[in-house]
């Protein structure tokens, strides 16, 4: 659960997810959030939302996409703890890139 955050980090990078307020995105980002493995984690990953909830205006088909993720059900801890990244329209574990740019390994 651990590299959720930065899968998160990516997905708002790579997808431009637009994360209005009372959004479907937003709503599967809170969801993706609400996955982190300690309150600390979930603290962290709710400050990138509210950051690209300030910075980022959704498209039509962007929220459109949000919406058809959180009505199909498959955006679960479960899935995204079992590598299913797909189930939450996330494309990549960043988590390696992550930490290298945390610990200077480039």
């Amino acid at each position: 659960m651990h590299r959720l955050l930065p899968i998160f980090v990516l997905f708002l990078a790579v997808a431009t997810l637009a994360l209005g307020c009372d959004s479907a995105c937003r709503e599967l980002a809170d969801n993706i959030c609400e996955c982190q493995p300690t309150r600390a984690k979930v603290a962290r990953c709710e400050t990138t939302i509210e950051t690209a909830d300030r910075n980022i205006d959704p498209s039509d088909g962007e929220e459109d996409r949000c919406q058809e993720i959180l009505d199909s059900g498959a955006c679960t801890c479960e899935a995204l703890n079992s590598g299913d990244l797909a189930a939450c329209g996330l494309s990549e574990d960043a988590m390696d890139v992550w930490e290298e740019i945390e610990l200077g390994e480039e």
